[in-house]
């Protein structure tokens, strides 16, 4: 598992994002988040548990004028839902075979919030389960490509903005304003996710996207005006597996998020390809970061010092290929990341402050020193 949250801050330093060996300059990159700061979910975390309080599970018909006719999605109000109370709202899309059943019939959507309420580790809030192709007949068929299909989820976007979101809101008890608001999905949901999150940022604050599809846009395109909707991206998720042969879209968009200083959440599951071992994690990482909360593992356990106001220093030589520490002896643990952000060796026990590193490969590491009080990062280059 491959995972990282980039974040703005005010120490500047170059970060490496690729597999093949690409430096990227980033201003005020402040926290490198490791793949050990988060956990994957833990055995049952899906399944129906007897012993904790359950949501209620609803089919609702809404008018669409952009259709023309009444259609249905699936509603999950959260356990205690009460008028007394206002509620967030998560809509929550399926994928290019799916309808308003698919998540519910095999992501166990219901399950994973359950059982994360019990815990106390999510916002109360309602979940909505379209049908995200919007025309008369929106159930997959036969060829879920036919060109109508595909547009039908493309003008999605108007009927969510414009019909659905209208009558969740009226409907039940929400809470006002786009803080209060999230999308996400997997497949052609996540590239709706988004495609619709990102251009309506004035609507929704939290964006997920789950292995998304090709229907998601150019990167560049996803949000019309950068110097200003940014920073109104509250937290934005991009998840996929490793073994995805779509996972070159999630890569681009990452990218792009990356170059332009996008604070986001980037997840790689190693081995895993386009299917719910990816999607319902997606949605138990996701729906633990919208709405305010913030899981303890996504502090990190190192908050770095820019090299001016360090108490030591560092240098490499290559000739014996050895770090070498100067200005303090006492360090505590050195931690070394490859590029992909995964811990290949952490000492608790320096000699010397001399580290030989002549059994690594080549390639690009970021190297952590700790001293007890201070942080030293650096990046040393092993050809």
């Amino acid at each position: 598992m491959i995972y990282y949250k980039v974040r703005t801050g005010t120490a500047k330093w170059e970060f490496i994002a690729k597999s093949f060996i690409v430096l990227l300059l980033l201003s005020d990159l402040q926290v490198l988040y490791p793949q050990d700061n988060i956990n994957p979910p833990p055995p049952g975390y899906d399944s129906y548990k007897a012993n904790v309080v359950h949501g209620n599970n609803l089919v609702v018909s809404y008018y669409s004028s952009t259709v023309g006719i009444n259609r249905q999605t699936r509603i999950y109000l959260p356990p205690g839902y009460t008028t007394d109370s206002t509620y967030n709202v998560l809509y929550l899309l399926h994928g290019i075979g799916g309808d308003i059943n698919e998540w519910y019939n095999n992501g166990a959507p219901h399950y994973i919030l359950d059982n994360l309420y019990a815990e106390g580790k999510i916002a109360p809030m309602i979940v909505v389960l379209p049908n995200g192709r919007a025309m008369v007949d929106d159930s997959p068929g036969s060829d879920i490509f036919a060109p109508d299909k595909v547009a039908g989820f493309a003008n999605f976007e108007f009927e969510l903005i414009t019909d659905l979101i209208p009558f969740i809101d009226t409907t039940y008890s929400v809470k006002p304003g786009r803080e209060a608001r999230a999308i996400a999905g997997l497949s052609m949901g996540g590239g709706q996710a988004l495609n619709f999150g990102l251009a309506h940022l004035d609507t929704f604050a939290w964006v997920g996207a789950f292995s998304p599809a090709p229907n998601t846009k150019a990167a560049a395109s996803l949000i019309p005006n950068l110097s200003e909707d940014t920073a109104k991206i509250s937290a934005l998720w991009i998840s996929c597996g490793g073994a995805d042969g779509l996972l070159y879209i999630s890569q681009s968009t990452h990218e792009f998020m990356v170059q332009h200083n996008i604070e986001h959440y980037y997840l790689i599951e190693a081995g895993k390809g386009h299917d719910w071992s990816v999607w319902k994690p997606g949605l138990y990482h996701f729906s633990q970061r919208i709405f305010g909360r913030v899981p303890v593992t996504d502090a990190p356990s190192i908050v770095m010092s820019s090299n001016e106001d360090a108490t030591f220093n560092m240098s490499y030589d290559p000739a014996d290929q050895t770090i070498i520490f100067f200005g303090n002896t006492d360090i505590k643990k050195l931690s070394i990341y490859d590029i992909n952000g995964r811990l290949i060796q952490s000492d608790s026990n320096m000699r010397n402050n001399r580290l030989n590193i002549a059994h690594l490969s080549h390639g690009i590491y970021l190297v952590i020193a700790i001293d007890g009080q201070n942080s030293f990062h650096d990046k040393i280059a092993k050809f």
